[in-house]
């Protein structure tokens, strides 16, 4: 992949505010940094839905979903290592980027960053809330997309480029495992009302067995005694004339 002017110039435009104020730096460094301030309201919102109400079929949507972000997040970690398009932005000698901290430059060994892992496993999330709750998925996107996008990009972690591999991926992934679950219960719901009506029909059929050989033993019963009454009347005949 050829780094394009364009996703240079944003980086380099984010990473201009790194640096310039305290209290900015702070701001940015929460924002972007801090797991707990970028991730309580994602997580907030699937705990939310997941406790709203009870119900299999959301739950067992939203389990679907995350096994998909699971999967979208590990897809994107070995991407990184067996993929490199271009070197870490911070890592990249050819930049002079603001940097808060410089010891994470001397202890990361991850050349790689396309896409980036965290900004797919905040984006998968935010697909699984936006499949159940319109408002609380685009607002979960919003934010994902200001505290992983922007800021994994202001502080050189990761290309613009690489926060739209993400934006792809993890969604892609959450989209894909959520049609696939959809088709297969379709289908699990086609052979259930298949089972069922076989059900009925062996059960129909064997209450239509008993009912018949109960009948036939009535009937044979029936006979049995007919042909008893007729022997004795020839028998009776008989006595009479001698």
């Amino acid at each position: 992949m050829i780094i394009g002017d364009t996703d240079r110039e944003l980086l380099l435009a984010l990473n201009s505010f790194v640096g310039r104020h305290a209290l900015s730096d702070k701001i940015l460094t929460g924002l972007a940094n801090n797991e707990l301030i970028r991730g309580f309201p994602i997580f907030f919102s699937l705990v939310a839905l997941w406790f709203s109400v009870e119900s299999i079929e959301r739950r067992s949507r939203m389990l679907t979903g995350l096994l998909a972000t699971c999967v979208a997040t590990v897809l994107s970690v070995w991407l990184q290592y067996h993929i490199t398009p271009h070197i870490r932005p911070f890592l990249d000698p050819a930049f002079h980027l603001n940097i808060i901290d410089p010891r994470v430059t001397n202890n990361f060994g991850r050349l790689g960053s396309f896409p980036s892992d965290t900004a797919t496993l905040y984006f998968s999330l935010a697909t699984v809330v936006l499949l159940e709750n319109r408002l609380a998925g685009s607002l979960c996107f919003f934010w994902a997309l200001v505290t992983v996008g922007i800021g994994r990009v202001a502080f050189g972690w990761h290309y613009p480029s690489d926060i739209v591999g993400s934006l792809v991926l993890g969604p892609g992934c959450v989209y894909l495992f959520h049609t696939l679950r959809r088709s297969l219960s379709v289908r699990l719901s086609c052979l259930k009302v298949v089972c069922i009506l076989c059900m009925r029909s062996y059960s129909f059929f064997w209450r239509t067995h008993i009912i018949c050989s109960i009948v036939c033993k009535v009937s044979l019963k029936q006979l049995s005694l007919f042909f008893e009454v007729k022997q004795l009347a020839v028998l009776s005949r008989c006595a009479l004339k001698k």
